[in-house]
């Protein structure tokens, strides 16, 4: 199981990295903002996505449109992990294709459920 968690805080990421890695095995593969995280993608497989959505660069809301956009990419589940907590951004992910949205600080284990319940869904 590969994942790829974008984020500019390298903080979240590793509090992320490290819930999934007590659980999951594979690779954990970051990136920094939506641009990165392209890049990545065109050079990994990836199983989940976890994205923030304010970044500098390509912003999450921009990166998700994109991803499911591209022939190759638009199959992989999406989560999105934000400050952002109006109802109209949850709205607009999930219009946008997110499988689900949290709202940070998310707790190690409802992410972790989170995660089983959308690759449960997809595959």
């Amino acid at each position: 199981m590969n994942f790829l968690l974008i984020d500019d805080s390298a903080i979240i990421r590793k509090m992320v990295k490290i819930a999934l890695k007590k659980v999951f095995k594979g690779e954990i593969l970051e990136a920094g903002d939506g641009l990165e995280a392209l890049n990545v993608l065109t050079m990994n497989p990836v199983d989940l996505i976890i994205c923030d959505i304010n970044m500098p660069n390509m912003d999450g809301m921009e990166f998700l449109s994109r991803v499911k956009e591209t022939e190759d990419f638009k199959d992989i589940p999406v989560i999105m992990l934000s400050t952002e907590q109006g109802e109209e951004d949850i709205k607009e992910a999930m219009k946008r294709g997110a499988a689900a949205y949290l709202k940070k600080p998310v707790k190690p284990d409802v992410l972790i459920k989170t995660v089983y319940e959308v690759l449960k869904k997809s595959y």
